[in-house]
Protein backbone atom coordinates (compact mmCIF):
# COMPACT_ATOMS: atom_id res chain seq x y z
CA UNK A 1 0.00 0.00 0.00
CA UNK A 2 0.81 3.66 -0.38
CA UNK A 3 1.80 5.99 2.31
CA UNK A 4 -1.56 6.74 3.59
CA UNK A 5 -2.40 10.18 4.11
CA UNK A 6 -4.42 10.46 6.92
CA UNK A 7 -6.96 13.84 8.72
CA UNK A 8 -6.22 14.15 12.26
CA UNK A 9 -9.34 16.30 14.10
CA UNK A 10 -8.71 16.66 17.78
CA UNK A 11 -9.28 19.87 19.97
CA UNK A 12 -6.48 18.79 22.24
CA UNK A 13 -3.05 19.93 21.25
CA UNK A 14 -1.15 16.88 23.52
CA UNK A 15 -3.58 14.81 21.87
CA UNK A 16 -3.05 15.52 18.62
CA UNK A 17 0.58 15.71 18.96
CA UNK A 18 0.73 12.46 20.50
CA UNK A 19 -1.49 10.68 17.20
CA UNK A 20 0.44 12.58 14.94
CA UNK A 21 3.75 10.51 15.98
CA UNK A 22 1.85 7.18 16.45
CA UNK A 23 0.21 8.00 12.99
CA UNK A 24 3.72 8.84 11.20
CA UNK A 25 5.35 5.62 13.14
CA UNK A 26 3.13 4.19 11.57
CA UNK A 27 4.19 5.04 8.40
CA UNK A 28 1.29 7.35 7.61
CA UNK A 29 1.34 11.17 6.05
CA UNK A 30 -1.14 12.99 8.51
CA UNK A 31 -2.73 16.60 8.80
CA UNK A 32 -3.91 17.82 11.98
CA UNK A 33 -6.90 20.41 12.46
CA UNK A 34 -8.15 21.76 15.75
CA UNK A 35 -11.86 20.90 15.59
CA UNK A 36 -14.67 19.68 13.04
CA UNK A 37 -15.23 22.68 11.28
CA UNK A 38 -11.33 23.09 10.65
CA UNK A 39 -11.47 19.61 9.61
CA UNK A 40 -14.55 19.93 7.38
CA UNK A 41 -12.57 22.56 5.31
CA UNK A 42 -9.60 20.28 4.66
CA UNK A 43 -11.04 17.75 4.10
CA UNK A 44 -12.70 19.01 0.99
CA UNK A 45 -9.95 20.92 0.16
CA UNK A 46 -7.04 17.61 0.09
CA UNK A 47 -7.79 13.77 -0.82
CA UNK A 48 -7.13 12.27 2.58
CA UNK A 49 -7.42 7.74 2.87
CA UNK A 50 -8.48 8.22 6.71
CA UNK A 51 -10.11 9.84 8.55
CA UNK A 52 -9.56 10.47 12.83
CA UNK A 53 -11.82 12.44 14.33
CA UNK A 54 -12.54 13.46 18.19
CA UNK A 55 -16.23 13.20 19.51
CA UNK A 56 -16.31 16.25 22.04
CA UNK A 57 -15.58 19.34 20.36
CA UNK A 58 -16.15 23.15 20.20
CA UNK A 59 -17.69 24.56 17.20
CA UNK A 60 -18.74 21.54 15.66
CA UNK A 61 -18.46 18.21 17.45
CA UNK A 62 -17.05 14.82 15.65
CA UNK A 63 -20.81 13.49 14.66
CA UNK A 64 -21.61 16.62 13.18
CA UNK A 65 -18.54 16.75 11.29
CA UNK A 66 -18.80 12.54 10.76
CA UNK A 67 -22.78 13.36 9.69
CA UNK A 68 -21.08 16.24 7.00
CA UNK A 69 -18.66 14.21 5.76
CA UNK A 70 -20.71 11.55 4.15
CA UNK A 71 -23.21 14.13 3.16
CA UNK A 72 -20.97 15.37 0.81
CA UNK A 73 -20.33 13.81 -2.25
CA UNK A 74 -16.39 14.49 -2.64
CA UNK A 75 -15.95 13.09 0.95
CA UNK A 76 -18.40 10.73 1.57
CA UNK A 77 -16.68 7.34 0.61
CA UNK A 78 -14.09 8.68 3.23
CA UNK A 79 -13.37 6.61 6.15
CA UNK A 80 -13.72 8.01 9.49
CA UNK A 81 -12.94 6.69 13.05
CA UNK A 82 -14.61 8.37 16.12
CA UNK A 83 -12.12 8.69 19.26
CA UNK A 84 -14.32 9.41 22.25
CA UNK A 85 -14.06 8.66 26.19
CA UNK A 86 -17.88 8.18 26.37
CA UNK A 87 -18.07 4.29 26.30
CA UNK A 88 -21.71 3.34 26.31
CA UNK A 89 -23.31 1.34 23.77
CA UNK A 90 -25.74 4.33 23.00
CA UNK A 91 -22.55 6.64 22.25
CA UNK A 92 -20.85 4.23 20.08
CA UNK A 93 -24.65 3.25 18.54
CA UNK A 94 -24.58 7.31 17.55
CA UNK A 95 -21.00 7.16 16.43
CA UNK A 96 -22.32 4.60 13.64
CA UNK A 97 -25.46 6.34 12.96
CA UNK A 98 -23.80 9.14 11.89
CA UNK A 99 -21.58 7.20 9.55
CA UNK A 100 -18.17 5.86 11.23
CA UNK A 101 -16.31 2.89 10.41
CA UNK A 102 -15.02 2.46 14.08
CA UNK A 103 -15.56 3.51 16.97
CA UNK A 104 -12.14 3.62 19.62
CA UNK A 105 -12.54 4.44 22.88
CA UNK A 106 -9.40 6.84 23.88
CA UNK A 107 -8.07 4.09 26.77
CA UNK A 108 -7.89 1.37 24.60
CA UNK A 109 -4.53 0.19 24.21
CA UNK A 110 -2.39 1.73 21.18
CA UNK A 111 -2.35 -2.05 18.97
CA UNK A 112 -5.76 -1.78 18.93
CA UNK A 113 -6.01 1.91 17.88
CA UNK A 114 -3.31 0.99 14.89
CA UNK A 115 -5.21 -2.31 14.44
CA UNK A 116 -8.52 -0.81 13.66
CA UNK A 117 -6.88 1.68 11.19
CA UNK A 118 -5.11 -0.45 9.52
CA UNK A 119 -8.34 -2.96 8.95
CA UNK A 120 -10.31 0.18 8.20
CA UNK A 121 -7.65 1.39 5.66
CA UNK A 122 -7.14 -2.29 3.83
CA UNK A 123 -11.36 -2.09 3.78
CA UNK A 124 -11.33 0.98 1.95
CA UNK A 125 -8.90 -0.14 -0.48
CA UNK A 126 -10.99 -3.44 -0.97
CA UNK A 127 -14.33 -1.37 -1.63
CA UNK A 128 -12.42 1.69 -4.01
CA UNK A 129 -11.86 -1.26 -6.70
CA UNK A 130 -14.94 -2.59 -5.90
CA UNK A 131 -18.14 -1.71 -8.45
CA UNK A 132 -21.34 -2.73 -7.95
CA UNK A 133 -23.83 -2.16 -10.46
CA UNK A 134 -27.91 -1.13 -9.07
CA UNK A 135 -30.53 -1.37 -11.43
CA UNK A 136 -33.60 0.22 -10.33
CA UNK A 137 -36.77 2.27 -12.79
CA UNK A 138 -37.30 4.09 -9.20
CA UNK A 139 -34.90 7.26 -9.41
CA UNK A 140 -35.22 7.91 -5.81
CA UNK A 141 -34.24 3.81 -5.22
CA UNK A 142 -31.12 4.11 -7.45
CA UNK A 143 -30.28 7.54 -5.30
CA UNK A 144 -30.62 6.08 -2.26
CA UNK A 145 -28.63 2.93 -2.86
CA UNK A 146 -25.97 4.67 -4.92
CA UNK A 147 -25.47 7.37 -2.50
CA UNK A 148 -25.29 4.53 0.69
CA UNK A 149 -23.11 2.19 -1.35
CA UNK A 150 -20.58 5.46 -2.19
CA UNK A 151 -20.67 6.40 1.39
CA UNK A 152 -19.10 3.07 2.07
CA UNK A 153 -16.34 3.76 -0.12
CA UNK A 154 -17.69 1.78 -3.09
CA UNK A 155 -17.80 2.76 -7.08
CA UNK A 156 -21.45 2.67 -8.55
CA UNK A 157 -23.04 2.63 -11.50
CA UNK A 158 -27.23 2.96 -12.15
CA UNK A 159 -29.37 1.45 -14.72
CA UNK A 160 -33.46 2.13 -14.65
CA UNK A 161 -33.98 -1.58 -16.45
CA UNK A 162 -32.25 -4.31 -16.91
CA UNK A 163 -31.77 -3.67 -21.58
CA UNK A 164 -29.73 -0.80 -20.10
CA UNK A 165 -28.09 -2.86 -17.38
CA UNK A 166 -27.12 -5.09 -20.16
CA UNK A 167 -26.00 -2.53 -22.38
CA UNK A 168 -23.29 -0.87 -19.49
CA UNK A 169 -21.97 -4.32 -19.39
CA UNK A 170 -20.47 -3.78 -22.28
CA UNK A 171 -18.57 -0.58 -21.20
CA UNK A 172 -17.75 -2.18 -17.53
CA UNK A 173 -17.92 -4.89 -15.77
CA UNK A 174 -19.14 -4.90 -12.07
CA UNK A 175 -18.58 -7.01 -9.44
CA UNK A 176 -21.90 -7.20 -8.04
CA UNK A 177 -24.98 -6.66 -9.15
CA UNK A 178 -28.27 -5.38 -7.41
CA UNK A 179 -31.22 -5.18 -9.26
CA UNK A 180 -34.93 -4.94 -8.74
CA UNK A 181 -37.40 -7.55 -10.05
CA UNK A 182 -40.44 -5.11 -11.64
CA UNK A 183 -38.96 -3.14 -14.57
CA UNK A 184 -40.11 -1.87 -17.55
CA UNK A 185 -38.96 -2.90 -20.84
CA UNK A 186 -36.48 -5.85 -19.26
CA UNK A 187 -37.78 -6.89 -15.40
CA UNK A 188 -34.86 -8.20 -13.23
CA UNK A 189 -35.91 -11.71 -13.62
CA UNK A 190 -35.40 -11.91 -17.57
CA UNK A 191 -31.63 -9.41 -16.81
CA UNK A 192 -30.62 -12.36 -14.35
CA UNK A 193 -31.21 -14.89 -16.70
CA UNK A 194 -29.67 -13.34 -19.20
CA UNK A 195 -26.38 -12.59 -17.89
CA UNK A 196 -26.19 -15.97 -16.39
CA UNK A 197 -26.00 -17.56 -20.21
CA UNK A 198 -22.91 -15.19 -20.75
CA UNK A 199 -19.92 -16.98 -19.65
CA UNK A 200 -18.67 -13.26 -18.88
CA UNK A 201 -21.15 -12.50 -16.20
CA UNK A 202 -22.19 -15.43 -15.28
CA UNK A 203 -20.10 -15.56 -11.98
CA UNK A 204 -20.95 -11.84 -10.74
CA UNK A 205 -22.96 -12.22 -7.71
CA UNK A 206 -26.31 -10.93 -8.27
CA UNK A 207 -28.49 -9.54 -5.50
CA UNK A 208 -32.42 -8.75 -5.39
CA UNK A 209 -33.90 -5.69 -3.71
CA UNK A 210 -38.05 -5.87 -4.31
CA UNK A 211 -41.05 -4.58 -2.41
CA UNK A 212 -42.20 -8.72 -3.18
CA UNK A 213 -42.20 -10.36 0.21
CA UNK A 214 -43.45 -13.29 -1.52
CA UNK A 215 -41.55 -16.64 0.29
CA UNK A 216 -42.13 -18.74 -2.63
CA UNK A 217 -41.00 -15.66 -4.50
CA UNK A 218 -37.85 -15.89 -2.56
CA UNK A 219 -37.01 -19.02 -2.50
CA UNK A 220 -37.08 -19.22 -6.03
CA UNK A 221 -34.43 -16.73 -6.65
CA UNK A 222 -32.64 -17.90 -4.31
CA UNK A 223 -32.08 -21.52 -5.81
CA UNK A 224 -31.81 -20.10 -9.39
CA UNK A 225 -28.89 -18.72 -8.46
CA UNK A 226 -28.96 -15.40 -6.64
CA UNK A 227 -27.08 -14.48 -3.90
CA UNK A 228 -29.26 -12.10 -1.40
CA UNK A 229 -32.05 -11.02 -1.03
CA UNK A 230 -33.38 -7.68 0.31
CA UNK A 231 -37.06 -6.82 1.22
CA UNK A 232 -37.92 -2.85 0.63
CA UNK A 233 -37.84 -1.03 2.59
CA UNK A 234 -34.85 -2.32 3.84
CA UNK A 235 -32.16 -0.70 6.16
CA UNK A 236 -29.39 0.97 4.13
CA UNK A 237 -26.60 -0.88 6.30
CA UNK A 238 -27.71 -3.90 6.40
CA UNK A 239 -27.31 -3.77 2.25
CA UNK A 240 -23.99 -2.35 2.66
CA UNK A 241 -22.93 -5.44 4.90
CA UNK A 242 -24.44 -7.39 2.43
CA UNK A 243 -22.67 -6.23 -0.18
CA UNK A 244 -19.18 -6.25 1.83
CA UNK A 245 -19.75 -9.63 2.65
CA UNK A 246 -20.51 -11.07 -0.53
CA UNK A 247 -17.82 -9.14 -2.26
CA UNK A 248 -15.49 -10.44 0.40
CA UNK A 249 -16.33 -13.92 0.21
CA UNK A 250 -16.38 -13.70 -3.79
CA UNK A 251 -12.98 -12.44 -3.82
CA UNK A 252 -11.40 -15.36 -2.17
CA UNK A 253 -13.00 -17.66 -3.37
CA UNK A 254 -11.51 -15.99 -6.57
CA UNK A 255 -8.32 -15.41 -5.56
CA UNK A 256 -8.65 -19.13 -4.41
CA UNK A 257 -9.73 -20.66 -7.82
CA UNK A 258 -7.41 -18.25 -9.34
CA UNK A 259 -4.07 -19.72 -7.50
CA UNK A 260 -5.10 -23.07 -7.90
CA UNK A 261 -5.70 -22.89 -11.81
CA UNK A 262 -2.42 -20.71 -12.19
CA UNK A 263 -0.49 -23.49 -9.65
CA UNK A 264 -2.52 -25.96 -12.50
CA UNK A 265 -1.42 -24.52 -15.11
CA UNK A 266 1.93 -23.53 -14.35
CA UNK A 267 2.26 -27.72 -13.75
CA UNK A 268 1.25 -28.41 -16.74
CA UNK A 269 2.99 -26.08 -19.28
CA UNK A 270 6.06 -27.16 -17.31
CA UNK A 271 4.99 -30.99 -18.94
CA UNK A 272 4.15 -29.74 -22.11
CA UNK A 273 7.63 -27.40 -22.34
CA UNK A 274 9.34 -30.39 -21.67
CA UNK A 275 7.99 -32.59 -23.97
CA UNK A 276 8.36 -30.17 -26.80
CA UNK A 277 12.12 -29.87 -25.48
CA UNK A 278 11.65 -33.69 -25.62
CA UNK A 279 10.42 -32.95 -29.20
CA UNK A 280 13.26 -30.34 -30.50
CA UNK A 281 16.12 -32.78 -29.13
CA UNK A 282 14.76 -35.58 -31.47
CA UNK A 283 15.98 -33.33 -34.84
CA UNK A 284 18.79 -31.22 -34.29
CA UNK A 285 17.52 -28.65 -36.91
CA UNK A 286 14.84 -27.67 -35.37
CA UNK A 287 16.24 -26.99 -31.88
CA UNK A 288 15.23 -23.28 -30.66
CA UNK A 289 12.29 -23.21 -33.35
CA UNK A 290 9.33 -22.71 -31.04
CA UNK A 291 11.18 -20.36 -28.59
CA UNK A 292 12.68 -18.23 -31.76
CA UNK A 293 8.68 -18.66 -33.01
CA UNK A 294 7.56 -17.21 -29.93
CA UNK A 295 10.00 -14.26 -29.81
CA UNK A 296 8.66 -13.59 -33.22
CA UNK A 297 5.18 -13.14 -32.47
CA UNK A 298 5.15 -11.35 -28.85
CA UNK A 299 7.18 -8.71 -31.13
CA UNK A 300 4.25 -8.68 -33.44
CA UNK A 301 1.98 -8.72 -30.77
CA UNK A 302 3.68 -5.46 -28.87
CA UNK A 303 3.41 -3.48 -32.85
CA UNK A 304 -0.11 -4.24 -32.75
CA UNK A 305 -0.88 -3.19 -28.93
CA UNK A 306 -1.72 -6.26 -27.35
CA UNK A 307 -2.38 -6.10 -23.87
CA UNK A 308 -0.12 -8.16 -21.06
CA UNK A 309 -2.08 -11.06 -20.56
CA UNK A 310 -2.56 -12.08 -24.60
CA UNK A 311 0.77 -11.56 -25.36
CA UNK A 312 1.61 -13.99 -22.94
CA UNK A 313 -0.72 -15.85 -23.98
CA UNK A 314 0.30 -15.48 -27.78
CA UNK A 315 3.95 -16.63 -26.23
CA UNK A 316 2.75 -19.95 -24.69
CA UNK A 317 0.85 -20.57 -28.17
CA UNK A 318 3.22 -20.12 -30.46
CA UNK A 319 5.80 -22.26 -28.14
CA UNK A 320 3.83 -25.08 -28.31
CA UNK A 321 2.54 -24.98 -31.91
CA UNK A 322 4.44 -27.73 -33.04
CA UNK A 323 3.63 -29.61 -29.92
CA UNK A 324 1.85 -32.57 -32.54
CA UNK A 325 4.71 -33.59 -33.79
CA UNK A 326 5.32 -35.81 -30.88
CA UNK A 327 2.68 -37.95 -32.55
CA UNK A 328 4.73 -38.28 -35.62
CA UNK A 329 7.32 -40.96 -35.96
CA UNK A 330 10.86 -40.36 -36.07
CA UNK A 331 11.44 -42.03 -39.80
CA UNK A 332 8.94 -39.53 -41.25
CA UNK A 333 9.69 -36.91 -39.05
CA UNK A 334 13.47 -37.07 -39.59
CA UNK A 335 13.63 -38.26 -42.94
CA UNK A 336 16.29 -36.23 -45.53
CA UNK A 337 13.90 -37.38 -48.68
CA UNK A 338 10.64 -36.51 -50.60
CA UNK A 339 7.89 -37.65 -48.80
CA UNK A 340 5.26 -39.54 -50.28
CA UNK A 341 1.73 -38.75 -50.96
CA UNK A 342 0.75 -41.21 -47.73
CA UNK A 343 3.30 -39.72 -45.34
CA UNK A 344 2.47 -35.97 -46.31
CA UNK A 345 -1.07 -36.72 -44.92
CA UNK A 346 -0.14 -38.21 -42.05
CA UNK A 347 2.23 -35.53 -41.56
CA UNK A 348 -0.70 -33.01 -42.16
CA UNK A 349 -2.08 -34.64 -39.05
CA UNK A 350 0.09 -33.44 -36.78
CA UNK A 351 -1.75 -30.01 -35.87
CA UNK A 352 -4.80 -31.86 -35.19
CA UNK A 353 -2.39 -34.01 -32.22
CA UNK A 354 -1.61 -30.82 -31.34
CA UNK A 355 -5.10 -29.92 -30.81
CA UNK A 356 -6.27 -33.07 -28.73
CA UNK A 357 -3.29 -32.86 -26.64
CA UNK A 358 -4.36 -29.52 -25.27
CA UNK A 359 -7.73 -29.98 -25.32
CA UNK A 360 -8.14 -31.73 -21.69
CA UNK A 361 -6.08 -28.70 -20.49
CA UNK A 362 -9.16 -25.92 -19.76
CA UNK A 363 -6.99 -22.55 -19.11
CA UNK A 364 -5.15 -23.27 -22.64
CA UNK A 365 -8.77 -23.55 -24.26
CA UNK A 366 -7.69 -20.25 -26.14
CA UNK A 367 -4.62 -20.87 -27.80
CA UNK A 368 -5.76 -24.44 -29.27
CA UNK A 369 -6.70 -22.27 -32.58
CA UNK A 370 -2.41 -21.64 -33.01
CA UNK A 371 -1.69 -25.43 -32.62
CA UNK A 372 -4.67 -26.10 -34.92
CA UNK A 373 -4.64 -23.57 -37.85
CA UNK A 374 -0.45 -22.57 -37.94
CA UNK A 375 -0.61 -24.06 -41.31
CA UNK A 376 -4.07 -22.49 -43.06
CA UNK A 377 -3.25 -20.78 -45.93
CA UNK A 378 -4.67 -17.54 -47.06
CA UNK A 379 -5.97 -19.09 -50.23
CA UNK A 380 -7.48 -22.04 -48.84
CA UNK A 381 -4.90 -24.28 -49.58
CA UNK A 382 -3.12 -25.20 -45.99
CA UNK A 383 -4.34 -27.62 -43.59
CA UNK A 384 -5.66 -28.90 -42.08
CA UNK A 385 -9.14 -27.08 -42.34
CA UNK A 386 -8.76 -25.76 -45.66
CA UNK A 387 -9.39 -22.29 -43.89
CA UNK A 388 -9.39 -19.39 -46.12
CA UNK A 389 -8.80 -15.69 -45.00
CA UNK A 390 -10.31 -14.14 -42.01
CA UNK A 391 -11.60 -18.06 -41.31
CA UNK A 392 -8.12 -18.22 -40.20
CA UNK A 393 -7.39 -17.00 -36.43
CA UNK A 394 -5.10 -14.02 -36.22
CA UNK A 395 -3.53 -15.71 -33.70
CA UNK A 396 -2.84 -18.36 -36.03
CA UNK A 397 -1.78 -15.67 -39.21
CA UNK A 398 0.64 -14.35 -36.79
CA UNK A 399 1.99 -17.74 -35.92
CA UNK A 400 2.07 -18.75 -39.52
CA UNK A 401 4.14 -16.01 -40.87
CA UNK A 402 6.46 -16.47 -37.76
CA UNK A 403 6.96 -20.18 -38.50
CA UNK A 404 8.06 -19.56 -41.88
CA UNK A 405 10.17 -17.26 -41.20
CA UNK A 406 11.90 -19.08 -39.04
CA UNK A 407 12.00 -22.22 -40.98
CA UNK A 408 13.03 -20.61 -43.75
CA UNK A 409 16.36 -19.35 -42.42
CA UNK A 410 16.95 -23.12 -40.30
CA UNK A 411 19.35 -25.49 -41.03
CA UNK A 412 16.82 -28.62 -42.47
CA UNK A 413 17.55 -32.23 -43.01
CA UNK A 414 17.19 -31.58 -46.31
CA UNK A 415 18.54 -28.10 -47.42
CA UNK A 416 20.58 -25.49 -45.87
CA UNK A 417 18.84 -22.33 -44.29
CA UNK A 418 18.31 -19.01 -46.44
CA UNK A 419 19.96 -15.56 -45.50
CA UNK A 420 17.46 -13.13 -43.63
CA UNK A 421 17.26 -11.12 -47.02
CA UNK A 422 16.00 -14.24 -49.48
CA UNK A 423 13.61 -15.11 -46.35
CA UNK A 424 11.79 -11.91 -46.62
CA UNK A 425 11.88 -11.75 -50.47
CA UNK A 426 9.89 -15.73 -50.42
CA UNK A 427 7.53 -14.16 -47.25
CA UNK A 428 6.89 -10.73 -49.71
CA UNK A 429 6.43 -13.13 -52.38
CA UNK A 430 3.40 -15.49 -50.68
CA UNK A 431 1.91 -12.44 -49.11
CA UNK A 432 -1.89 -12.58 -49.78
CA UNK A 433 -1.78 -16.11 -51.02
CA UNK A 434 0.11 -18.14 -48.39
CA UNK A 435 0.22 -15.74 -45.64
CA UNK A 436 -1.89 -12.88 -44.26
CA UNK A 437 -0.75 -9.67 -45.72
CA UNK A 438 -1.57 -7.62 -42.22
CA UNK A 439 0.28 -9.82 -40.27
CA UNK A 440 3.28 -9.91 -42.83
CA UNK A 441 3.20 -5.99 -43.12
CA UNK A 442 3.44 -5.94 -39.21
CA UNK A 443 6.32 -8.64 -38.96
CA UNK A 444 8.28 -6.61 -41.49
CA UNK A 445 7.76 -3.84 -39.41
CA UNK A 446 9.24 -5.70 -36.39
CA UNK A 447 11.75 -7.19 -38.24
CA UNK A 448 13.28 -3.51 -39.24
CA UNK A 449 12.83 -2.72 -35.81
CA UNK A 450 15.09 -5.54 -34.61
CA UNK A 451 17.74 -4.48 -37.52
CA UNK A 452 17.79 -0.74 -35.78
CA UNK A 453 18.50 -2.23 -32.65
Amino acid sequence: MSVPKILVVEDSRSIRTLLAIKLKNFGAEVTLANDGKMGLEKALSKSFDLVLSDVDMPHMNGLEFCRELKSHPKTRGTPLILLSSMESDSDIERGFQAGASAYIVKSSSDDLLLKSIEDVLNKQAFQQNRLVLVVDDSLTILRLVESGLAKAGFQVMTASNGQKALSSLHVKIPDLIISDIDMPVMNGVEFRNLIRKIPEYASIPFVVMSANSDRATMRNMMEHGVAAYMVKPFNMEQLVITVEKLLTDQFQLLLKDRERLESERNLMLASITSLVQALEARDAYTKGHSDNVSEIVAGMAKLMNFDNHEIEDLKIGARLHDIGKIGVRDSLLLKKGTLTDAEIKIFHNHPVIGSEILKPIPSLNNIIPIVLHHHERIDGNGYPGKLKGSQIPLWSRMTAVADTFDALTTDRSYRKGFTSEIALEIINDVKGTQLCEDCTDVFLKWIESQNKS
